[in-house]
């Protein structure tokens, strides 16, 4: 892929890529997902795809869940595991790991850094701004901003104060979650993507 002008910057095939991964982690775990998005899956071969690393592995095993599935299926899935009736079996919400309950500190904080680029909150969400899924669509939105683009540094700050700390304990939760079936498989493919990011900042911040 050839690089696209980013304000003043190039913008690589590797970071449309993360966008777009990103873009595909909002959708899976906000649970809006219909039959045309899940059908572009079954056009993807897995027989060509490398999965001796752990993306391509459990983006593979992504594909070979979805081509069995339809969109009501994967809602009523997402419904039984992320919202049900009471507490849900997995929460979803940043404030829950790092504060033990919702609407903690943690999220005041992520409404300021949030302010910072000029975002808030549609109105007509439901989910609070920790909601990974809301996460991942502004990490997505840092990756591809260009008026005025976002840094590097400004995204790995983001990152690691709002997404890093608890992830992995989410992916924890997915994994042990009785409900889940192909869920799980998002949880795994989260996980990897992540853990990707995460040293990939780890590392350009070392250079």
């Amino acid at each position: 892929m050839n690089p696209h002008d980013h304000g003043d910057q190039l913008l690589a095939g590797e970071d449309w890529a993360r966008a777009d991964f990103y873009g595909l982690l909002s959708v899976l775990m906000s649970g809006k997902v219909d039959d045309a998005f899940l059908a572009r899956f079954r056009d993807l071969d897995r027989a060509q795809m490398d999965i001796t690393s752990p993306i391509g592995f459990e983006f593979s095993e992504l594909i070979r869940h979805v081509v069995n599935l339809d969109a009501r299926e994967v809602i009523a899935e997402h419904n039984d595991c992320f919202i049900g009736v009471g507490k849900p079996d997995v929460m979803l919400y940043g404030s829950y790991y790092m504060a033990g309950f919702l609407n903690e500190k943690p999220l005041v904080a992520l409404r300021t850094d949030l302010a910072k680029f000029g975002l808030t909150r549609d109105e007509s969400m439901v989910e609070t701004e920790d909601h990974i899924a809301f996460l991942c669509e502004v990490m997505r939105y840092l990756i591809l901003a260009d008026d005025p683009p976002v840094s590097f540094d400004q995204q790995r700050l983001f990152f690691h104060t709002h997404i890093a700390p608890w992830y992995g304990r989410l992916a924890d939760a997915i994994e042990q979650c009785g409900s889940a079936s192909f869920y799980k498989t998002v949880g795994r493919l989260m996980r990897v993507f992540l853990d990707v990011e995460a040293q990939s900042f780890d590392f350009e911040s070392a250079v």
